[in-house]
Order: C-alpha cells, then structure tokens, then sequence
C-alpha cells in the first residue's frame, strides 16, 4: 500500500486557506497513492478556540470526503468537532467511496487548555482498508504504550499499521521522533507518524519529523526539517507477515485487559 504522508505548514484558524493551499499539494500527487495521512487538526492548527470548531457537516470532513472520491484514496486526519454540545479531538478516516470511520482522542494534552475543552475518547479504533488492520491515534496517544498496545490472539494481531496524527512542538523533539521508533517495535507494526511544521499563533515552533517506520523500528522515511511537503513509501504486507513468522514475539505477550 502505497502511502503518502503530508508535512503540512497549517496557518492557525485559516480554514479555507488552509485546504485552498492543501488543494494545490494535491494536484501533483502521486497517481499511485492508496493513503493519505495528514497532521492533527489539520485545518486549524492545535487550536482550543472553540469558534473554530466544525460540526460534521462542516468543511473540513467534507473537504476530506470530496478529495478522497476525486483521487479514488483514504485520507487520513484530525478535526475539532462539535458535537452535542461537546467538543473533541475526531480522527477521520475516510475511504475513496466517501464512508468514513472515526476515533476521538483520548489522552489531552496537560500542558494545554486541551483538557478543560476537550472531551475524551473512551474507545480505540481499528479500520480495515485494503487488506490491512490500521489503528488511529491522536498525537499525545504515542505517549501512553497501554493504549497503543497491539494484541495478539488466536494467531492474529489486532493492527498491522498504526497512524499518529500530531502537532507536536519542537520543544519535546526527541521524545517524538523516539517514541514513535518504540510504538513500532513494541507492537510489531508499521507507524506512520505526521506532525506539522511552521509556527503558531502562540509562537510554538513545530518541526515535523513526520515518518514511515517499520516492525524492526527503522525509518523508511523521513521528512525534511521545518519544511512543508508531501512524502512516500509503499510498505509491503508479506514482509511485516514474514517477521511476524519468524519471530512470533505476540505469543509471549503479557495478558492483560486495559481499563
């Protein structure tokens, strides 16, 4: 599957702005792109200012929807949704037919107004595209493995991908380009990981890092420093089966259930 992850310069609180740029990145798009993957809140930036949140039917999912039918993909993202009078942290993952699936982001972040305005996702998501398990995670997510944490029963793993969709600041880089790596190792699984890049409206600088890592932990790819742009890498289904063959490391698991 080929997959196509977007290191996107989001302007705060600049919606149509925002996809009118993003409309551009994708007309030059791989033709071959299976999925695309965008950071969090992507169309307003990590924005608590409740004005600037969208209902679901709003434009940001229906931009999501009408691109996916257009390209023939998934798109990948997260959005600041209201929704019966609460707010939250949604990720989207929309399939080239339009349908779409969603998890709302359960960690918020603490050094943030995200807690006080936030409410929080109380169950995990795993979608099916294309042959592949595919879990969602929000940003803050990445830090707690017991949430993250894949399964494993009855010879099958409960994900073969997970994606983190973020905005994670420059001020706590090597945790995020470190944890990722361990996501990946721990779980047997491809991660995608996309943060953005640019500075906010608080002066908070992102950097990106945004990557593809395999099973073993290592980087397929990895974007460039500060700068907004479009990466690719096709990963291969038989070979995360193949590792998993060989080193069945799910089997020897601890049990336990998640609370």
């Amino acid at each position: 599957m080929k997959i196509a992850i977007f290191q996107a310069n989001t302007v705060d609180n600049q919606i149509d702005s925002n996809l009118k740029r993003y409309d551009s990145f994708l007309e030059n798009l791989d033709k071959d792109t299976e999925l695309l993957v965008f950071p969090e809140m992507f169309t307003t930036g990590f924005t608590m200012n409740t004005l600037h949140a969208e209902t679901m039917q709003g434009k940001g999912l229906n931009w999501m929807k009408e691109k996916a039918i257009e390209k023939g993909i998934a798109i990948s993202g997260t959005l600041l949704i209201e929704e019966d009078k609460r707010f939250v942290n949604r990720h989207f993952f929309v399939f080239p037919d339009g349908k779409f699936e969603f998890y709302d982001k359960k960690h918020l972040f603490c050094l943030s107004k995200e807690p006080r305005v936030i409410t929080p996702g109380k169950e995990k998501k795993i979608v099916e595209y294309k042959g592949w398990k595919i879990a969602l995670f929000t940003c803050y997510d990445i830090r707690f493995p017991a949430w993250c944490r894949n399964s494993y029963n009855n010879e099958e793993y409960d994900y073969d991908l997970a994606i983190y969709c973020s905005s994670w600041d420059s001020a706590r880089n090597l945790a995020w380009t470190s944890l990722y790596v361990a996501r990946a190792i721990e779980n047997i699984s491809y991660v995608v990981a996309v943060n953005r890049v640019g500075i906010d409206n608080f002066n908070i600088k992102y950097f990106g890092h945004s990557a593809i890592i395999n099973y073993k932990g290592e980087k397929l790819v990895d974007t460039i420093e500060n700068e907004e742009e479009i990466a690719y890498h096709t990963i291969d289904k038989k070979l995360l089966n193949d590792f998993r063959d060989y080193f069945p490391v799910g089997k020897d698991w601890d049990k336990f259930t998640l609370e």
